[in-house]
């Protein structure tokens, strides 16, 4: 009998009976037999013999190896049962790879939709042997994507071998119980495990993500021989499917992609992650014989397979990666591998329709031997050596969404330029002091990010824009703030900030009362919001009311009123029960603002050391409590820095919560010193004057064109000398640091010489061209590297003796010998800061160092 006949007469036993179904599973068993499970409340009081005698009257012959009667109450506690199911189209590798033997003609690869795939997308990286660089290529393919603003989850699926954390250098991070293995076995008991405590994020700057497989030890080994794959797709429930759709919906952060690590081989768990779960596979292989029949076999299985995508069920999308092509001078050996492998596809995919076969040059690229990376412990971060598998990312940018780009004609410039360099003004300085700040204010998608009431942590590096997001929402008449800790220079009446000084009372006072920061930080938040002119003079408990009857009005009766504060027992449970009234009485999303905790705790160790320790209690207290707070939000500036140091429980939950301020893209960074130049009327005259179709804003973002048009008006298109540059990119490449980072102070700076430097030249040789000439920029590029110094030596007074180094030095790359001994704090601190990158050598053993462009004039010798 078959699946359908068993289940007729099952049926028909039961009407018989007058016993209504419930439920009804039956299943072919796959050694030999069948398992059958029916739910009927018929079955009450009745013994399970009298239920077998009913339900299976007439089947007395079959071989049954599972057998459920229950009553719906039974059915409760009987655990998982089997799918209703013929399991024909079970995505493990047996029935996959008979599948393969019929390819149905209808096959639908997520490129035939004109909509875009819900994110994430998820690709697994698989090859049938070993030694291809599998692992190496998936981890090179996220960290370009990350870098490009993508999201991306990596996620290592080699159980038996784990090993993607280390080729990220994160191994050391895996704590015992943390992974993927204890993730799939918590959902297989129908636990709900927190990801964000198995989740490492692997990049400070990108958000880039890894869930591990899990520390290799004894009892890694022994809950190995729990996972079976085939059980779960013959069962109800299915650990793999509710693990993809936690990473997909339920992490702090959204992917845009999830990346699986797949074991190498015919193995268990690789059937459903290339059969059931991936929008792609990209096969990895070398093109020798002994990999022609297995990977055909694989290719026709895939393309008979359908994935679990709840739109449509999807061919996964193929994808080829040929590695490692041998490093050889004779091109006709590589030729000869290439040719092998194009002529392998194209009989592979014979079987699609003509309108479904691909160009195999779309979805095959080679990757060649190279022995740096061959050799290398961990990938590394030399985007050169990224450049081999850039169009592996490219393969998923394609399904990523993107913004179109349009390139305009060629503009002119009319001949008013005096008055637009007379007119011209960029503020170099630090945006505690820039004038017209709303007006120039450059929102990007990071910077509105960082903008929203939800994100309570902004990270940057000195430049990069906190105190400008600080001055955007404290000065924003459409929102509501709070300034609770702030700059120097942008007290104006918020008296109660607290000055270095002050912090150092406040330690004291804890250290008597043996109170931590965060008992500090809620009396002080408190007191900010009811002191501000946004406050509802919302009173606390009476114990500390009492306090408050002659109200602080300067720096010295805030710091006093908090030591009478912290002084009341069980202060911090009463701060917190007044922070809860007084949230009650703000407006939805008012925003509680900390900004100058790099330079407000002073600059000695010591000050350094308290400055630690406080920051670390304030975020403790706002993982704390900050979600419980209905109006009230949180928002800390922290320099990038600062975060990496600190130490602190559930650091991980401010993954995909915290922004990262970067400019990694040329349109938003340039964006900052064309709005300050529209600031000259004349200048904007020139730009509105211009005819141009698809004319120039699409709400607070500028079309790519439009602005390098604007940038090419301003300071020129090419560079001229020995070898010609667009101007954006020799902008763009000597304002990064050693860790490719920017800051547009030092952009803004720039421009203020270059401007200088142009109205003194045009004095003496007139140019029409331009408002500003590309040499200006070259000439007043030294005068930028001294300035961008000066800030990090008195940031980072530690940095002083090593700079005097590089000084006698004098010249770039250099030998790590070079440089006396002793300075290996100072070394890793000038990496972290960007003042010196590796040139040559690995983290761990560095041959030869460089000082980037940023910095290399400014310290040069002095004359």
């Amino acid at each position: 009998m078959n699946h359908s006949e068993i289940k007729e007469r099952i049926q028909h036993n039961m009407a018989k009976a007058n016993l209504e179904v419930k439920e009804l599973r039956v299943q072919p068993d796959p050694f030999t037999g069948w398992r059958i499970a029916v739910v009927s409340s018929g079955f009450a009081a009745k013994s399970q013999s009298e239920r077998y005698r009913i339900a299976l009257a007439g089947l007395e012959e079959l071989t049954i190896q599972w057998l459920d009667l229950l009553t719906p109450d039974e059915r409760e506690w009987a655990g998982n049962l089997p799918l209703d199911s013929t399991l024909e189209d079970l995505p493990l590798w047996p029935e996959a790879l008979a599948r393969g033997s019929n390819i149905p003609q209808q096959v639908v690869f997520p490129s035939d939709l004109d909509e875009d795939l819900e994110l994430p997308i998820i690709t697994t990286f698989y090859s049938l042997r070993g030694g291809v660089g599998r692992s190496t290529s998936l981890a090179y393919t996220g960290k370009i994507l990350a870098s490009r603003g993508r999201t991306v989850l990596c996620v290592d699926m080699d159980l038996e071998a784990p090993g993607l954390a280390a080729l990220f250098g994160k191994e050391k991070e895996i704590s015992n119980g943390q992974g993927l293995l204890s993730v799939l076995l918590a959902l297989d008991q129908g636990e709900r495990p927190d990801l964000r405590n198995h989740i490492l994020r692997l990049s400070e700057t990108d958000e880039l993500y890894c869930l591990p497989a899990g520390l290799p030890d004894a009892n890694y080994a022994r809950l190995l021989n729990f996972i079976d794959p085939g059980a779960w797709y013959r069962e109800e429930r299915n650990p793999l499917r509710d693990l993809m759709q936690m990473l997909s919906n339920e992490l702090p952060f959204k992917p845009d992609v999830i990346l699986l690590d797949a074991r190498t081989g015919i193995t268990p768990l690789n059937g459903p992650l290339l059969f059931d779960l991936s929008d792609m596979a990209i096969i990895v292989f070398f093109p020798h014989p002994q990999t022609l029949t297995g990977t055909k076999a694989l290719v026709q299985a895939l393309l008979a397979a359908r994935t679990q995508r709840l739109e449509q069920r999807f061919t996964p999308e193929l994808r080829f990666l040929v590695s490692p092509i041998p490093a050889s001078k004779a091109p006709e050996v590589v030729e000869r591998y290439q040719h092998r492998t194009v002529e392998w596809i194209s009989d592979w995919l014979s079987s699609l329709t003509e309108e479904k076969q691909f160009l195999e040059s779309d979805i095959t690229h080679f990757i060649p031997y190279r022995e740096v990376i061959a050799t290398s412990d961990q990938i590394l971060s030399d985007r050169e050596t990224w450049q081999n598998f850039e169009p592996v990312a490219e393969w998923l940018e394609l399904f990523l969404p993107t913004k179109s780009e349009q390139r305009l004609e060629a503009i002119s410039i009319s001949d008013n330029k005096a008055q637009v360099l007379s007119e011209l003004q960029f503020s170099p300085g630090t945006a505690e002091y820039q004038q017209n700040f709303l007006e120039t204010f450059v929102e990007t998608e990071l910077v509105n990010k960082a903008l929203k009431p939800k994100t309570p942590l902004v990270l940057g590096r000195k430049g990069t824009g906190k105190t400008a997001i600080f001055r955007r929402i404290m000065e924003d008449d459409q929102s509501s703030s709070v300034v609770v800790l702030s700059p120097s220079p942008l007290k104006k009446d918020s008296f109660w900030v607290i000055s270095p000084e002050g912090f150092k009372a406040i330690e004291q006072a804890l250290t008597t009362t043996n109170l931590s920061w965060r008992e500090f930080w809620t009396i002080y938040t408190c007191l900010a919001c009811y002191l501000s002119p946004l406050g509802q003079r919302r009173l606390p408990e009476k114990t500390l009311a009492n306090i408050l009857e002659e109200e602080p009005d300067t720096e010295l009766t805030v710091v006093r009123c908090i030591e009478k504060l912290l002084e009341v027992p069980q202060s911090g449970l009463l701060a917190k029960d007044w922070l809860s009234r007084l949230d009650q009485a703000f407006e939805p999303n008012t925003i509680m603002l900390f900004d100058g905790l790099d330079t407000g705790f002073g600059n000695t160790q010591t000050d350094r050391e308290r400055r630690t320790q406080a920051i670390a209690g304030l975020l403790s207290l706002i993982t704390d409590i900050g979600d419980n707070l209905r109006n009230l939000k949180f928002k800390l500036l922290l320099r990038e820095d600062i975060w990496r140091k600190l130490r602190f429980e559930n650091k991980s939950h401010f993954f995909g919560r915290s922004v990262t301020l970067t400019w990694t893209q040329q349109v938003d960074f340039f964006m900052v010193v064309l709005q300050q130049a529209l600031g000259s009327a004349s200048f904007k005259q020139i730009v509105d004057s211009i005819s141009v179709k698809d004319l120039v804003v699409i709400g607070d973002y500028w079309r790519e064109s439009i602005v390098f048009e604007w940038w090419n008006l301003l300071v020129g298109e090419r560079m001229k000398g020995g070898k010609s540059s667009f101007t954006r990119n020799w902008v763009w490449n000597r304002l990064a640091d050693g860790s490719n980072n920017r800051s547009p102070r030092a952009l803004l700076q720039l421009f203020t010489a270059a401007t200088a430097w142009e109205k003194r030249e045009e004095q003496k040789n007139p140019y029409g061209k331009t408002i500003i000439r590309p040499r200006a920029l070259s000439s007043s590029l030294e005068e930028v590297s001294k300035e961008v110094l000066d800030a990090v030596k008195e940031e980072f007074p530690e940095l002083e003796g090593l700079i005097q180094q590089l000084r006698k030095l004098g010249r770039s790359p250099f030998q790590a010998s070079e440089l006396s001994g002793g300075l290996d704090e100072e070394l890793s601190l000038a990496q972290e800061v960007g003042l010196l990158a590796v040139y040559e050598g690995t983290e761990n053993d560095v041959q030869r160092y460089k000082v980037p462009d940023l910095y290399r004039l400014g310290i040069r010798p002095l004359a």
